[in-house]
């Protein structure tokens, strides 16, 4: 137990930084406290307060459950999403919508077709933390990597966020034990020195070390002409997944006007489906209405 105490000690000073209490911090100064950097993100993405609707450009690639690589590259995109987690990202071409990645406060999905033409899907409330595992694209993480969802303020072990400070190089370190007893880094983002301050790298890893999220971020730019801030230009990886997404978004704007049942769950979907979170094969034939 001293050890690791010790350990966790030294890892502590060499993260450096202020961990005060300042909720503020003047105005163009990159933020000196865990408190300051978690408000400056928080606070601008509070102020999405309403429906987003985004266009773009997106090339993403995966490989599926027989080994075979599977790419879509340059395909126009739609972005809509609805605080808290209700998100809609449609991979288009000439002939419709081709790919999905979705999810409301109930369900989270995967649909893509024409030549896989399979839905993945699962329950929130029964992910037990599997929302990634089967997924070419984990919603989830999706939402995490184009920063949609506010910065937690400690992982599921308690442990609060350090700020390492190394010139220009601010960034926020959640820490969590590792099999042996040892702190080990769980998620690390990188943020801007100077305005707006938002995150411009975010690496998660699982508590052996294996990344299984790195996205980098960049070209923040307002909603309209004061609104909340919003990258413009992403490139995500999940090497654990063997997928990768490139994202340029070319319009932004708030969508007062969207329909109320634009985010249902897909329940009409016609060909293979699978469920992904932690469930027995009896319960997701029950919830789908379909049989094995």
């Amino acid at each position: 137990m001293a050890r690791t105490l010790g350990a966790l000690g030294v890892l502590l000073t060499l993260m450096g930084g202020c961990n005060g209490l300042d909720w503020g911090g003047p105005k163009g100064v990159a933020p000196q406290s865990r408190r300051e950097a978690l408000n400056r993100v928080n606070e601008n993405l509070g102020r999405i307060d309403r429906p987003l609707g985004c266009r773009g450009l997106v090339s993403f690639r995966f490989t599926d459950a027989d080994g075979r690589p599977r790419a879509y590259v340059g395909h126009d995109a739609r972005l809509l999403f609805r605080p808290p987690q209700s998100l809609l990202f449609d991979v288009q071409s000439l002939a419709g919508t081709v790919a999905q990645i979705g999810s409301n406060d109930e369900h989270y999905w995967v649909w893509i077709e024409p030549e896989v033409r399979k839905l993945w899907y699962g329950l929130w409330a029964d992910a037990r933390g599997r929302v990634g595992r089967g997924l070419p694209v984990p919603p989830d993480r999706l939402l995490d990597a184009l920063m949609l969802r506010p910065l937690s303020e400690t992982l599921d072990d308690g442990f609060l966020p350090l700020l390492r400070v190394v010139g220009d190089d601010h960034r926020l370190i959640y820490v969590r034990f590792g099999l042996d007893r040892q702190p080990r880094g769980a998620r690390e983002i990188r943020l801007d020195p100077r305005p707006p301050y938002q995150p411009l790298e975010i690496i998660d890893r699982l508590p052996d070390g294996q990344v299984v999220m790195h996205a980098e971020l960049r070209q923040y730019e307002a909603i309209g002409r004061d609104g909340p801030r919003t990258a413009r230009r992403y490139v995500i990886r999940w090497p654990a997944n063997r997928a990768e997404m490139r994202l340029d978004i070319v319009s932004a704007k708030f969508r007062d006007d969207l329909p109320a049942d634009v985010f249902d769950f897909p329940a009409g979907w016609q060909g293979e489906i699978e469920r992904v979170d932690a469930v027995g094969p009896d319960e997701a034939g029950a919830a789908t209405g379909r049989g094995s």
